[in-house]
């Protein structure tokens, strides 16, 4: 820091600033007073109020030492993830020592470096610069100078008035074959195609394009780069349906972790198809039907058995309805249209014969959901146990209905289960029931009363199964002591039954970090190790149990890549070892995100120093204080900023001074106007 002396003009008023204004306003208008009423010598009394208010301020000269600060350049060092994808990290700092060795070379100029990291859209540099420079007082910056590959989300907010420059770590002729996304549904209808767009953007013309769905053999085109590709996917069942995409990498690219992406599309229905079968009615009737009418996405279809068809009642004809029931055409010509048959309180009745309910059973192995709702009958050998249907449930009924209240709980099981896990903290207000089917499970128990078992799920083939053992459930909806989350709980049951995805009870779930694959599986039983395929070679990972079904595991990625991994029937797609896929859908170096905005305000150049960051630097030039910097060279700004080391203050009269002054003044004043009075000619 060099000394440098100031001299400025400065006041040490007598008076209060607001007193010597009213003096100032006082006097001038006296002055102005004797101007209108005939005074002759307005002049000589200006210049004495001005002497006066002169004097009264107290001026000085203020003499000011100061010291010349330093101008400070900050280095911007990129730790974003795309920079660790193509191995860049280490060559940024080879070009940083290099950096700052050049810099600090140069007289009267501070180096400061900062690290910046991506975000989840992204790499933002005005993140960065807003941390390097919050603490630097703007008249001391000469520059920044940014070493990262130049992909930024944010090139125009990161703009700044003064010299912003790229030291690129990479070179100008890069390559990298990736694969775009460009659209894909969430989820598509069952037993139609749907369509996912893709884009491979390479030097090549064409390149060959592997896409796998779920466990299928894998299908390999050839097709052209730079265009839209449609790649048609069948949605043959519900639940997720695991895709990948890739290209083989090439020789010299950046990177192979954007050469492969990983997608999934549920299989819906447009609407679910329900048939509730009712035996006798009951109260719980209208609260079954209400809550699957409630369901805007559910079409019911309500088939209630009043009475066999041998019995006879006496109604009159003309009260009768004489249309039949197409129990034929539902039964067996139609089964495979619904998504959920539930039997509520079902006695065994000739109106639905044994092939009917066997065709029902058939079509639960094959695919569908049933639920049953216990009532009397299943105690007395005359309901659903009594049919074809008995082969395909979760429970085995033992002896008669108990009466007796009791309070519903969530079994160990029902607290990680998915359909009920989310209901375990409301569990101690639960209102009673009144009755219970004694029963033997041989599915997942999630709720029990009364030492019994009250909500049972199974799975049968490839469908599925619940039951009800129950028939006091609907108390809950009526708010009996209480209530319950009869809604919730057993809607959740119902969408269970049909394969909602986010309620699956047996899940393979992936996550992927910077370097790492996360592994999680939902199972009831130890799942054994998870088989992981990447690159063509597969190698498992075992998984610890974590508590309430859960499993998981991890394997270190070397590289980043598609992976595929498969853990018993499940099966799951990720591009892992990536923490931020946005990092990874641009990995080649390139400026123009910063140096269009950038040239704009305070200019700067763009400077590639290899991947290595060994290539040359070059000269540091000084700019003006406003002077914007070109693309040549590394120009930093003279900022000039000073601050006061001492500072002295003497006046430039002393007071008796100014009294002398006001004194001959006032003397002048009275010897000029007398004269004025005396030269008056007589009228």
């Amino acid at each position: 820091m060099n000394g440098i002396d100031l001299v400025r003009l400065g006041f040490d008023p007598w008076l209060p600033p607001f007193v010597l204004l009213g003096l100032a306003i006082l006097g001038l208008g006296l002055v102005a007073l004797y101007l209108r009423l005939g005074g002759k010598a307005p002049l000589t009394r200006l210049c004495l109020v001005l002497v006066a208010l002169i004097g009264l301020s107290g001026p000085s000269q203020v003499r000011e030492e100061r010291l010349a600060l330093t101008d400070i350049v900050t280095i911007l060092v990129d730790r974003s993830e795309s920079m660790a994808l193509t191995d860049r990290a280490a060559g940024a700092e080879v070009a940083l020592r290099a950096l700052k060795a050049r810099l600090g070379q140069v007289e009267n100029l501070e180096v400061r470096i900062t690290y910046f990291d991506g975000s989840g859209a992204g790499t933002a540099l005005s993140a960065g610069l807003d941390q390097a420079f919050a603490d630097i007082p703007p008249d001391r910056v000469a520059g920044a100078i940014v070493i990262s590959d130049g992909r930024f989300i944010d090139g125009e907010d990161a703009a700044r008035p003064f010299p912003i420059h790229q030291i690129l770590v990479g070179s100008p002729q890069e390559r990298d074959r990736r694969i775009d996304l460009r659209s894909a549904p969430k989820q598509a209808p069952i037993g139609e195609i749907t369509k996912v767009v893709v884009r491979v953007e390479d030097s090549d013309a064409s390149v060959p394009l592997t896409v796998r769905v779920g466990t299928e053999a894998p299908q390999t085109l050839n097709v052209p780069t730079g265009e839209d590709i449609i790649i048609e996917v069948p949605i043959a069942q519900r639940g997720l349906v695991p895709i990948a995409i890739e290209t083989p990498g090439v020789a010299g690219e950046v990177s192979t972790a954007n050469n492969g992406l990983a997608l999934s599309i549920t299989g819906v229905r447009d609407r679910l198809r329900v048939m509730l079968v009712t035996g006798q009615p009951y109260a719980g009737s209208r609260a079954w039907r209400n809550l699957l009418k409630s369901d805007p996405s559910v079409d019911l279809i309500q088939f209630t058995i009043l009475r066999p068809p041998e019995k006879q009642d006496f109604t009159p004809t003309e009260e009768l309805s004489l249309i039949p029931f197409p129990t034929r055409e539902l039964f067996l010509d139609k089964i495979d249209s619904f998504d959920l048959v539930v039997f509520d309180r079902f006695s065994r009745l000739s109106v639905l014969p044994d092939a009917y309910l066997d065709s029902v059973a058939q079509w639960v192995e094959g695919g569908g959901a049933f639920l049953m709702l216990a009532g009397p009958s299943e105690g007395l050998d005359e309901g659903v146990q009594s049919t074809p249907l008995k082969r395909i449930l979760p429970v085995q009924s033992r002896g008669e209905p108990i009466d007796t209240a009791f309070r519903p709980a969530l079994t160990e099981r029902g607290r990680s289960h998915p359909v009920s896990a989310s209901l375990a903290e409301q569990s101690n207000s639960w209102g009673q029931w009144l009755r219970v089917q004694p029963s033997t499970a041989t599915g997942d128990v999630l709720l029990e009363g009364a030492g019994e078992p009250l909500l049972v799920l199974g799975q049968v083939g490839r469908g599925r199964v619940a039951a009800v053992m129950s028939d006091q459930a609907w108390l809950w909806r009526r708010g009996y002591d209480g209530g319950g989350p009869f809604d919730e709980l057993f809607r959740r049951t119902a969408h269970w039954l049909m394969k909602e995805a986010d309620l699956e009870a047996d899940r393979l779930l992936l996550r992927s970090q910077p370097g790492r694959l996360l592994i999680e599986r939902q199972s009831s039983d130890d799942p054994g190790p998870a088989r992981v395929t990447l690159s063509g070679q597969t190698f498992p990972v075992p998984l610890s149990a974590a508590g309430n079904g859960v499993w998981r595991g991890e394997s270190t990625m070397a590289k980043p890549g598609l992976v595929f991994v498969q853990s018993g029937d499940k099966s799951a797609f990720i591009v892992a070892g990536i923490g931020n896929p946005n990092e990874a859908r641009l990995l080649t170096a390139d400026p123009t995100a910063l140096a269009g905005p950038q040239a704009k305000q305070g200019g700067g150049s763009v400077t590639w120093v290899g991947k290595a960051g060994t290539g040359p630097l070059p000269d540091i030039a000084r700019l003006g204080k406003s002077q914007k910097a070109g693309t040549e060279g590394l120009g930093l700004r003279r900022a000039g900023a000073t601050s006061v080391s001492a500072t002295s203050r003497d006046a430039i009269l002393p007071p008796w001074a100014y009294a002398i002054l006001l004194a001959a003044l006032a003397l002048w004043v009275w010897w000029r106007e007398g004269r004025l009075v005396v030269s008056r000619p007589n009228t």
